[in-house]
């Protein structure tokens, strides 16, 4: 009986191995083999960084979908060769710049007024969300790190002034923490772009220098500075902020000579810049571009040390 028995079960798993095997050979998706090649050649980090939720979508939609191949910030040129090599196609020799993070505020604790003390969860959407944020200033940045706990390559720090920094050589320029920052503080551009308003305050001047002593205070000297140089449009008026255009790009240090509250400036809240570009950016001392000393000058505080998960 047990023998009849256990042979009844060969024979129902042979004929289920049987029809697996068909069902296999007739229902299979037949897949290009450069999918499997392209989605290898990625990184692998699934970032987002190209608008694709994972690498695996990303080779789906260049195999499929003819996707331009030079969307892989981490990889960058160097990937988008390998991925035209696998499709069989040429590229021209024309390759993007680079893109790096810029954060887009100087309120730190010495520059910014803070009246009271946050107490609440450590996420910058919820200090905001329960409007008990300690920083006066409405525009600027809550200091709570979400860009940093964000960042999936260890490339924005917190300073101990409490502004994030990015390091540009860390940086792949896959947006998660322009994503993580509810202020909008946080925004890409080409590693060569070393000159903006380092502010997004829209308050009137007087206001806007009460809350924080390095705002833009729309005094719009380092707007009169670039129509003077025949380029009205390199730093132009947004409402009561200046704003430096990022294309064309065309801003240079000396527009900011006169600024009053250093709101205008080069290479705030970045740090081996030099280094990211091979070459000594504009606005910066030969000297001091690779040293300690100037990096930590541009990171809100003297010492500029990480203070990463460290809350007021």
């Amino acid at each position: 009986m047990i023998g009849t028995a256990a042979v009844l079960m060969g024979v129902i798993g042979l004929l289920f191995s049987i029809f697996l095997v068909f069902a296999n050979k007739r229902f299979a998706v037949e897949t290009d083999p450069k999918l499997e090649r392209v989605e290898q050649t990625l990184p692998g980090v699934n970032c987002g960084g190209c608008g694709y939720a994972s690498c695996a979508l990303y080779a789906e939609a260049i195999v499929e979908k003819d996707e331009d191949l030079n969307l892989c910030v981490v990889g960058g040129a160097d990937t988008t060769k390998d991925v035209a090599r696998v499709m069989g196609v040429e590229i021209s020799g024309e390759q993007k710049e680079r893109l790096v993070a810029v954060v887009f505020c100087q309120g730190d604790d010495e520059a910014a007024k803070f009246p009271g003390v946050y107490r609440g969860i450590e996420d910058c959407a919820a200090a905001i969300y329960s409007q008990d944020v300690s920083k006066r200033c409405k525009y600027g940045c809550v200091g709570m790190g979400s860009c940093v706990r964000s960042c999936p390559f260890d490339a924005i720090h917190m300073s101990e002034g409490g502004i994030p920094y990015v390091d540009a050589v860390k940086c792949t320029a896959c947006g998660n923490c322009v994503r993580a920052c509810p202020r909008d503080l946080i925004e890409l551009h080409p590693v060569s772009h070393n000159t903006f308003v380092y502010c997004k305050s829209q308050d009137p001047g007087p206001v806007a220098r009460k809350v924080c002593a390095k705002a833009c205070i729309a005094c719009q000297l380092c707007v009169k500075a670039a129509a003077k140089d025949d380029s009205a449009e390199a730093v132009t008026m947004d409402g009561n902020l200046a704003v430096v255009t990022p294309e064309p790009y065309a801003a240079k240090p000396e527009y900011g000579a006169k600024c009053p509250t250093t709101a205008y400036a080069c290479g705030i809240n970045s740090v081996r810049k030099t280094e990211a570009l091979g070459y000594v950016p504009d606005g910066e001392d030969a000297e001091d571009a690779g040293g300690a000393g100037a990096d930590d000058e541009r990171v809100g505080t003297a010492s500029g040390g990480a203070r990463d998960g460290e809350s007021r």
